[in-house]
Protein backbone atom coordinates (compact mmCIF):
# COMPACT_ATOMS: atom_id res chain seq x y z
CA UNK A 1 0.00 0.00 0.00
CA UNK A 2 2.83 2.58 0.64
CA UNK A 3 4.77 1.53 -2.57
CA UNK A 4 1.20 1.79 -4.45
CA UNK A 5 0.91 5.59 -2.87
CA UNK A 6 4.31 6.46 -2.92
CA UNK A 7 4.14 6.02 -7.21
CA UNK A 8 1.22 7.48 -7.09
CA UNK A 9 2.46 10.70 -5.74
CA UNK A 10 5.55 10.50 -7.49
CA UNK A 11 3.44 10.31 -11.31
CA UNK A 12 1.23 13.19 -10.00
CA UNK A 13 4.32 14.72 -9.13
CA UNK A 14 6.11 14.46 -12.21
CA UNK A 15 3.06 15.20 -14.60
CA UNK A 16 2.25 18.51 -12.79
CA UNK A 17 6.16 19.69 -13.62
CA UNK A 18 5.93 18.49 -17.07
CA UNK A 19 3.32 20.77 -17.44
CA UNK A 20 4.51 23.57 -16.01
CA UNK A 21 7.59 23.37 -17.28
CA UNK A 22 5.60 22.71 -20.91
CA UNK A 23 3.73 25.96 -19.94
CA UNK A 24 6.99 27.79 -19.08
CA UNK A 25 8.52 26.63 -21.86
CA UNK A 26 5.98 27.32 -24.59
CA UNK A 27 5.13 30.98 -23.12
CA UNK A 28 8.72 31.51 -23.39
CA UNK A 29 8.49 30.64 -26.83
CA UNK A 30 5.54 32.68 -27.45
CA UNK A 31 7.06 35.66 -26.41
CA UNK A 32 10.09 35.30 -27.68
CA UNK A 33 8.68 35.01 -31.47
CA UNK A 34 5.86 37.70 -31.19
CA UNK A 35 8.78 40.06 -29.76
CA UNK A 36 10.78 39.54 -33.44
CA UNK A 37 8.08 38.45 -36.01
CA UNK A 38 6.42 41.53 -37.42
CA UNK A 39 4.03 39.65 -39.61
CA UNK A 40 3.00 38.44 -35.35
CA UNK A 41 2.71 41.89 -34.24
CA UNK A 42 0.48 43.31 -37.48
CA UNK A 43 -2.02 40.89 -35.95
CA UNK A 44 -2.52 43.67 -33.16
CA UNK A 45 -2.20 46.88 -35.38
CA UNK A 46 -5.10 48.20 -34.14
CA UNK A 47 -3.95 50.36 -30.91
CA UNK A 48 -8.07 51.09 -30.43
CA UNK A 49 -8.64 47.13 -29.76
CA UNK A 50 -5.58 46.81 -28.05
CA UNK A 51 -5.37 49.21 -25.48
CA UNK A 52 -9.36 50.59 -24.92
CA UNK A 53 -11.53 47.50 -24.84
CA UNK A 54 -10.87 45.46 -22.05
CA UNK A 55 -12.35 41.95 -21.99
CA UNK A 56 -15.86 41.10 -20.57
CA UNK A 57 -18.62 39.32 -21.51
CA UNK A 58 -21.22 42.14 -22.95
CA UNK A 59 -18.75 44.09 -25.24
CA UNK A 60 -17.40 40.48 -26.75
CA UNK A 61 -20.99 39.48 -27.08
CA UNK A 62 -22.08 43.29 -28.59
CA UNK A 63 -19.13 44.06 -30.28
CA UNK A 64 -18.98 45.69 -33.61
CA UNK A 65 -16.69 43.28 -35.98
CA UNK A 66 -16.21 46.14 -38.41
CA UNK A 67 -14.86 48.33 -35.79
CA UNK A 68 -12.71 45.75 -34.36
CA UNK A 69 -10.91 44.73 -36.96
CA UNK A 70 -7.46 44.79 -37.32
CA UNK A 71 -5.71 47.16 -39.57
CA UNK A 72 -6.27 46.76 -42.88
CA UNK A 73 -5.48 43.66 -44.68
CA UNK A 74 -2.75 45.81 -46.76
CA UNK A 75 0.43 44.92 -45.65
CA UNK A 76 -0.97 41.93 -43.47
CA UNK A 77 0.00 38.51 -44.90
CA UNK A 78 -2.26 35.84 -46.62
CA UNK A 79 -3.39 33.55 -43.72
CA UNK A 80 -1.85 30.88 -45.69
CA UNK A 81 2.24 32.42 -45.74
CA UNK A 82 1.43 33.54 -41.97
CA UNK A 83 0.03 29.95 -41.16
CA UNK A 84 3.66 28.84 -42.70
CA UNK A 85 5.84 31.12 -40.83
CA UNK A 86 3.68 30.15 -37.70
CA UNK A 87 4.39 26.37 -37.96
CA UNK A 88 7.63 26.54 -38.93
CA UNK A 89 8.54 28.08 -35.75
CA UNK A 90 5.76 26.61 -33.27
CA UNK A 91 6.37 22.93 -34.26
CA UNK A 92 9.66 22.86 -32.72
CA UNK A 93 7.22 22.48 -29.74
CA UNK A 94 5.07 20.03 -30.87
CA UNK A 95 2.10 22.51 -31.08
CA UNK A 96 -0.58 21.07 -32.84
CA UNK A 97 -2.82 24.25 -32.99
CA UNK A 98 -2.71 27.65 -32.17
CA UNK A 99 -5.33 30.19 -32.12
CA UNK A 100 -4.68 33.79 -31.28
CA UNK A 101 -7.74 36.31 -30.25
CA UNK A 102 -7.74 39.68 -29.56
CA UNK A 103 -9.00 41.18 -26.61
CA UNK A 104 -12.68 40.88 -27.55
CA UNK A 105 -12.22 37.13 -28.01
CA UNK A 106 -12.48 37.49 -31.42
CA UNK A 107 -10.36 34.95 -33.60
CA UNK A 108 -7.17 36.57 -35.35
CA UNK A 109 -5.52 33.65 -36.40
CA UNK A 110 -5.90 30.02 -36.41
CA UNK A 111 -4.77 26.95 -38.06
CA UNK A 112 -8.18 26.37 -39.17
CA UNK A 113 -8.74 29.14 -41.36
CA UNK A 114 -12.71 28.73 -40.88
CA UNK A 115 -12.64 30.27 -37.61
CA UNK A 116 -11.16 33.60 -38.49
CA UNK A 117 -13.45 36.50 -37.01
CA UNK A 118 -15.34 33.91 -35.19
CA UNK A 119 -16.35 34.41 -31.39
CA UNK A 120 -14.91 32.53 -27.95
CA UNK A 121 -16.38 29.74 -27.00
CA UNK A 122 -18.20 29.65 -23.80
CA UNK A 123 -16.35 27.28 -22.65
CA UNK A 124 -13.24 28.91 -22.78
CA UNK A 125 -14.10 31.92 -21.44
CA UNK A 126 -12.78 31.54 -17.42
CA UNK A 127 -8.79 30.56 -19.24
CA UNK A 128 -9.48 33.51 -21.64
CA UNK A 129 -10.48 36.12 -18.77
CA UNK A 130 -7.60 34.70 -16.96
CA UNK A 131 -5.35 35.35 -19.80
CA UNK A 132 -6.55 38.77 -20.59
CA UNK A 133 -7.50 40.47 -17.09
CA UNK A 134 -4.44 38.70 -14.64
CA UNK A 135 -2.15 38.07 -17.14
CA UNK A 136 -1.54 34.46 -15.95
CA UNK A 137 -1.17 31.33 -17.95
CA UNK A 138 -3.08 28.39 -17.41
CA UNK A 139 -2.87 24.94 -18.30
CA UNK A 140 -4.65 21.39 -18.57
CA UNK A 141 -3.60 18.08 -19.77
CA UNK A 142 -5.81 16.34 -21.54
CA UNK A 143 -4.80 13.05 -21.89
CA UNK A 144 -1.10 13.65 -23.16
CA UNK A 145 -2.31 17.33 -25.23
CA UNK A 146 -1.69 20.04 -23.13
CA UNK A 147 -4.23 22.86 -23.71
CA UNK A 148 -2.70 26.10 -22.92
CA UNK A 149 -3.90 29.99 -22.90
CA UNK A 150 -0.75 32.36 -22.52
CA UNK A 151 -1.35 36.58 -22.62
CA UNK A 152 0.08 38.11 -25.32
CA UNK A 153 1.94 41.53 -24.68
CA UNK A 154 3.34 44.33 -26.99
CA UNK A 155 6.58 45.78 -26.71
CA UNK A 156 5.19 47.72 -23.52
CA UNK A 157 4.13 45.58 -21.23
CA UNK A 158 0.62 45.49 -22.17
CA UNK A 159 -1.70 42.80 -22.94
CA UNK A 160 -2.70 42.67 -26.33
CA UNK A 161 -4.87 39.35 -27.01
CA UNK A 162 -4.57 35.89 -26.04
CA UNK A 163 -3.04 32.83 -27.43
CA UNK A 164 -4.52 28.76 -27.29
CA UNK A 165 -2.24 25.93 -28.15
CA UNK A 166 -2.42 22.52 -28.27
CA UNK A 167 0.92 20.89 -27.38
CA UNK A 168 1.70 17.03 -27.34
CA UNK A 169 3.61 15.97 -24.01
CA UNK A 170 2.41 12.09 -24.40
CA UNK A 171 5.85 11.12 -25.20
CA UNK A 172 7.22 13.09 -22.11
CA UNK A 173 4.15 11.73 -19.81
CA UNK A 174 5.11 8.02 -21.17
CA UNK A 175 9.18 8.91 -20.32
CA UNK A 176 8.12 10.20 -17.18
CA UNK A 177 5.73 6.60 -16.46
CA UNK A 178 8.28 4.29 -17.75
CA UNK A 179 10.92 5.86 -15.19
CA UNK A 180 8.46 6.03 -12.71
CA UNK A 181 7.52 2.06 -13.22
CA UNK A 182 11.06 1.28 -13.04
CA UNK A 183 11.36 3.10 -9.76
CA UNK A 184 8.18 1.61 -8.25
CA UNK A 185 9.67 -1.79 -9.23
CA UNK A 186 12.79 -1.14 -7.67
CA UNK A 187 11.26 0.44 -4.56
CA UNK A 188 8.78 -2.35 -4.33
CA UNK A 189 11.70 -5.17 -4.79
CA UNK A 190 13.63 -3.31 -2.21
CA UNK A 191 10.28 -3.30 0.51
CA UNK A 192 9.71 -7.54 -0.60
CA UNK A 193 13.49 -7.65 0.25
CA UNK A 194 13.31 -6.01 3.72
CA UNK A 195 9.98 -7.45 4.07
CA UNK A 196 11.38 -10.96 3.87
CA UNK A 197 14.70 -9.54 5.87
CA UNK A 198 12.63 -8.30 8.76
CA UNK A 199 10.12 -11.50 8.89
CA UNK A 200 13.25 -13.63 9.16
CA UNK A 201 14.42 -11.12 11.93
CA UNK A 202 11.00 -11.53 13.67
CA UNK A 203 10.84 -15.08 13.52
CA UNK A 204 14.41 -15.45 15.04
CA UNK A 205 13.39 -12.90 17.26
CA UNK A 206 10.22 -15.17 18.64
CA UNK A 207 12.24 -17.96 18.68
CA UNK A 208 14.65 -16.18 20.70
CA UNK A 209 12.23 -15.11 23.11
CA UNK A 210 9.59 -18.15 23.57
CA UNK A 211 12.97 -20.40 23.93
CA UNK A 212 13.93 -17.38 26.84
CA UNK A 213 9.98 -17.61 27.92
CA UNK A 214 10.60 -21.28 28.75
CA UNK A 215 13.51 -20.85 30.50
CA UNK A 216 12.06 -18.34 32.91
CA UNK A 217 9.03 -20.68 33.68
CA UNK A 218 11.35 -23.67 34.07
CA UNK A 219 13.42 -21.23 36.64
CA UNK A 220 10.45 -19.80 38.13
CA UNK A 221 9.08 -23.46 38.87
CA UNK A 222 12.20 -24.43 39.97
CA UNK A 223 12.19 -21.39 42.69
CA UNK A 224 8.47 -22.48 43.65
CA UNK A 225 9.31 -25.95 44.13
CA UNK A 226 12.32 -25.01 45.78
CA UNK A 227 9.94 -22.89 48.35
CA UNK A 228 8.02 -25.74 49.20
CA UNK A 229 10.40 -27.79 49.25
CA UNK A 230 11.94 -26.05 51.99
CA UNK A 231 8.58 -25.13 53.39
CA UNK A 232 8.58 -29.16 54.25
CA UNK A 233 11.75 -29.76 55.34
CA UNK A 234 10.67 -26.80 57.90
CA UNK A 235 7.45 -28.45 58.61
CA UNK A 236 9.16 -31.85 58.62
CA UNK A 237 11.54 -30.29 61.48
CA UNK A 238 8.48 -29.09 63.46
CA UNK A 239 7.06 -32.32 63.42
CA UNK A 240 9.90 -34.21 64.36
CA UNK A 241 10.87 -31.93 67.64
CA UNK A 242 7.64 -33.38 68.70
CA UNK A 243 6.87 -37.01 68.73
CA UNK A 244 3.10 -37.20 69.52
CA UNK A 245 2.49 -34.66 66.60
CA UNK A 246 4.62 -36.46 64.12
CA UNK A 247 3.52 -36.36 60.20
CA UNK A 248 0.79 -33.64 61.59
CA UNK A 249 1.45 -30.76 59.48
CA UNK A 250 1.56 -33.08 56.39
CA UNK A 251 -1.66 -35.04 57.07
CA UNK A 252 -3.46 -31.46 57.94
CA UNK A 253 -2.14 -29.98 54.61
CA UNK A 254 -4.06 -32.66 52.59
CA UNK A 255 -7.00 -32.53 54.83
CA UNK A 256 -6.85 -28.76 54.09
CA UNK A 257 -6.31 -29.23 50.60
CA UNK A 258 -9.40 -31.62 49.96
CA UNK A 259 -11.28 -29.09 51.92
CA UNK A 260 -10.70 -26.37 50.10
CA UNK A 261 -11.08 -27.90 46.68
CA UNK A 262 -14.71 -28.97 47.93
CA UNK A 263 -15.43 -24.91 48.91
CA UNK A 264 -14.33 -24.13 45.14
CA UNK A 265 -11.06 -22.13 45.63
CA UNK A 266 -9.34 -21.33 43.09
CA UNK A 267 -5.37 -22.95 42.22
CA UNK A 268 -4.00 -19.03 43.94
CA UNK A 269 -5.78 -19.78 47.30
CA UNK A 270 -5.23 -23.13 47.34
CA UNK A 271 -1.40 -22.22 47.41
CA UNK A 272 -2.13 -19.78 49.86
CA UNK A 273 -3.76 -22.44 52.35
CA UNK A 274 -1.22 -25.47 51.55
CA UNK A 275 1.44 -23.47 52.81
CA UNK A 276 -0.28 -21.62 55.98
CA UNK A 277 -1.01 -24.89 56.53
CA UNK A 278 2.60 -26.70 56.24
CA UNK A 279 3.57 -23.35 58.77
CA UNK A 280 0.62 -23.39 61.00
CA UNK A 281 2.47 -24.28 64.13
CA UNK A 282 5.98 -22.44 62.83
CA UNK A 283 5.89 -20.58 66.23
CA UNK A 284 6.71 -23.15 68.29
CA UNK A 285 10.45 -22.92 67.59
CA UNK A 286 10.35 -20.01 70.67
CA UNK A 287 8.36 -22.50 72.90
CA UNK A 288 10.42 -23.90 75.58
CA UNK A 289 10.63 -27.88 75.78
CA UNK A 290 10.10 -28.21 79.42
CA UNK A 291 6.58 -26.57 78.05
CA UNK A 292 5.83 -27.89 74.83
CA UNK A 293 7.21 -31.61 75.31
CA UNK A 294 5.55 -31.75 78.92
CA UNK A 295 3.85 -34.81 79.61
CA UNK A 296 0.99 -33.64 82.05
CA UNK A 297 -1.39 -30.42 81.67
CA UNK A 298 -0.11 -27.04 81.54
CA UNK A 299 -0.38 -24.59 83.94
CA UNK A 300 -2.05 -21.63 83.32
CA UNK A 301 1.21 -19.29 83.38
CA UNK A 302 2.54 -21.89 80.62
CA UNK A 303 -0.58 -21.52 78.61
CA UNK A 304 -0.53 -18.33 78.27
CA UNK A 305 3.14 -19.34 76.85
CA UNK A 306 2.02 -21.82 74.51
CA UNK A 307 -0.64 -19.72 73.11
CA UNK A 308 2.37 -16.99 72.26
CA UNK A 309 3.22 -19.10 69.70
CA UNK A 310 0.31 -17.44 67.04
CA UNK A 311 2.11 -13.79 67.10
CA UNK A 312 5.76 -15.54 67.47
CA UNK A 313 5.13 -17.73 63.94
CA UNK A 314 3.48 -14.40 62.23
CA UNK A 315 6.80 -12.11 63.63
CA UNK A 316 8.89 -15.03 61.78
CA UNK A 317 7.24 -14.93 58.34
CA UNK A 318 6.31 -11.63 58.31
CA UNK A 319 9.00 -10.47 55.93
CA UNK A 320 8.43 -13.34 53.19
CA UNK A 321 6.63 -11.59 51.09
CA UNK A 322 5.62 -14.96 49.05
CA UNK A 323 4.02 -16.18 52.34
CA UNK A 324 2.25 -12.78 53.21
CA UNK A 325 -1.24 -14.26 51.88
CA UNK A 326 -0.71 -17.33 53.91
CA UNK A 327 -0.15 -15.72 57.32
CA UNK A 328 -4.10 -16.00 57.89
CA UNK A 329 -3.70 -19.47 58.98
CA UNK A 330 -0.88 -19.09 60.88
CA UNK A 331 -2.27 -16.24 62.30
CA UNK A 332 -5.67 -16.91 63.25
CA UNK A 333 -6.17 -20.78 63.26
CA UNK A 334 -7.06 -21.02 67.04
CA UNK A 335 -9.91 -18.13 66.74
CA UNK A 336 -13.25 -20.10 67.65
CA UNK A 337 -16.54 -19.15 65.27
CA UNK A 338 -18.38 -18.42 68.43
CA UNK A 339 -15.60 -15.24 69.12
CA UNK A 340 -13.92 -17.53 72.61
CA UNK A 341 -10.80 -18.56 70.57
CA UNK A 342 -7.51 -16.56 70.51
CA UNK A 343 -5.04 -14.38 70.26
CA UNK A 344 -7.68 -11.96 69.08
CA UNK A 345 -11.65 -13.37 69.84
CA UNK A 346 -12.55 -12.94 66.36
CA UNK A 347 -15.81 -14.45 65.19
CA UNK A 348 -17.81 -15.70 62.58
CA UNK A 349 -16.85 -14.40 59.62
CA UNK A 350 -14.16 -12.26 60.77
CA UNK A 351 -11.81 -15.18 60.91
CA UNK A 352 -10.45 -15.23 57.53
CA UNK A 353 -11.60 -18.03 55.40
CA UNK A 354 -8.15 -20.26 55.07
CA UNK A 355 -8.37 -20.12 58.70
CA UNK A 356 -11.90 -21.41 59.07
CA UNK A 357 -10.66 -24.30 56.29
CA UNK A 358 -7.31 -25.32 58.45
CA UNK A 359 -9.49 -25.21 62.08
CA UNK A 360 -11.75 -27.83 61.16
CA UNK A 361 -8.57 -30.17 59.60
CA UNK A 362 -6.69 -29.57 62.38
CA UNK A 363 -8.76 -30.85 65.19
CA UNK A 364 -9.96 -33.71 62.94
CA UNK A 365 -6.18 -35.03 62.73
CA UNK A 366 -5.83 -34.58 66.23
CA UNK A 367 -9.12 -36.53 66.99
CA UNK A 368 -7.74 -39.53 64.50
CA UNK A 369 -4.45 -39.00 65.72
CA UNK A 370 -2.87 -41.53 68.82
CA UNK A 371 -1.27 -39.55 71.30
CA UNK A 372 0.53 -41.42 74.53
CA UNK A 373 -2.32 -39.97 77.23
CA UNK A 374 -5.41 -41.36 74.48
CA UNK A 375 -6.18 -43.36 71.58
CA UNK A 376 -7.08 -42.18 68.40
CA UNK A 377 -10.97 -41.76 67.75
CA UNK A 378 -12.09 -43.43 65.01
CA UNK A 379 -13.40 -41.41 61.87
CA UNK A 380 -17.14 -41.87 62.80
CA UNK A 381 -16.50 -40.44 66.66
CA UNK A 382 -14.34 -37.64 65.31
CA UNK A 383 -17.23 -36.59 62.72
CA UNK A 384 -19.92 -36.42 65.32
CA UNK A 385 -17.68 -34.33 67.39
CA UNK A 386 -16.96 -31.82 64.79
CA UNK A 387 -20.92 -31.52 63.85
CA UNK A 388 -21.15 -31.13 68.30
CA UNK A 389 -19.12 -28.33 67.99
CA UNK A 390 -20.40 -26.55 64.57
CA UNK A 391 -21.74 -23.03 64.71
CA UNK A 392 -19.56 -22.99 68.17
CA UNK A 393 -15.98 -23.65 67.27
CA UNK A 394 -16.57 -24.25 63.85
CA UNK A 395 -18.14 -22.50 60.83
CA UNK A 396 -21.00 -24.70 59.86
CA UNK A 397 -20.82 -24.29 56.04
CA UNK A 398 -16.85 -25.51 56.80
CA UNK A 399 -18.13 -28.73 58.72
CA UNK A 400 -21.15 -29.62 56.19
CA UNK A 401 -18.20 -29.06 53.00
CA UNK A 402 -16.37 -31.43 55.21
CA UNK A 403 -18.61 -34.46 55.73
CA UNK A 404 -18.71 -34.78 51.82
CA UNK A 405 -15.07 -35.88 51.77
CA UNK A 406 -15.17 -39.37 51.90
CA UNK A 407 -13.95 -41.55 54.20
CA UNK A 408 -11.55 -43.19 51.78
CA UNK A 409 -9.98 -39.78 50.65
CA UNK A 410 -9.12 -39.02 54.42
CA UNK A 411 -8.22 -42.44 55.45
CA UNK A 412 -5.68 -42.53 52.01
CA UNK A 413 -3.86 -39.50 53.68
CA UNK A 414 -3.45 -40.93 57.03
CA UNK A 415 -2.04 -44.47 55.78
CA UNK A 416 0.32 -42.36 53.02
CA UNK A 417 1.93 -40.52 56.14
CA UNK A 418 2.97 -43.65 58.03
CA UNK A 419 4.97 -44.47 55.13
CA UNK A 420 8.58 -42.31 56.07
CA UNK A 421 10.21 -43.70 52.82
CA UNK A 422 7.35 -42.14 50.35
CA UNK A 423 8.13 -38.72 49.52
CA UNK A 424 4.41 -36.61 50.84
CA UNK A 425 2.74 -34.38 48.03
CA UNK A 426 2.35 -31.03 49.51
CA UNK A 427 2.06 -28.92 46.47
CA UNK A 428 -1.81 -28.57 44.85
CA UNK A 429 -0.44 -30.44 41.72
CA UNK A 430 0.85 -33.04 43.81
CA UNK A 431 -2.01 -33.58 46.50
CA UNK A 432 -4.25 -34.31 43.41
CA UNK A 433 -3.30 -38.30 43.55
CA UNK A 434 -4.42 -38.48 47.27
CA UNK A 435 -7.53 -36.94 46.53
Amino acid sequence: MFGVILTLSAYLLVTRQIVDETGAVTQSAVDKHFAVLPQLQRLFTDASVSQEAPFNRDATEGHNHEEASPATDEGNLPHNQLESIIRMHFDLYNIQDVVIYDLFGRVLFSYDDSRLNGQLTQGDRLPFKKAIEDGQRSASDQRGILHLWIPIQDSEGRTVGALEALRDISDRKSDSLGLIALLALLSLAGMLVLFFALRQLFIRSSRTIDSQNRELSEMVERIRRTYDESLQALSSALDSRDNETRGHSQRVTAYAWMLGKQLGLDEERMEWLIRGALLHDVGKIGIPDAILLKNGPLTEEEWVVMKGHVSQGVQMLRSIEFLGPSLDVVGYHHERWDGHGYPNGLQGEQIPLAARIFSVCDTYDAMTSDRPYRAACTHEEAILELQKNSGTQFSPAIVDAFLQISQEKLDSVRDLSKHQSLPFPLTSRDLSQVG
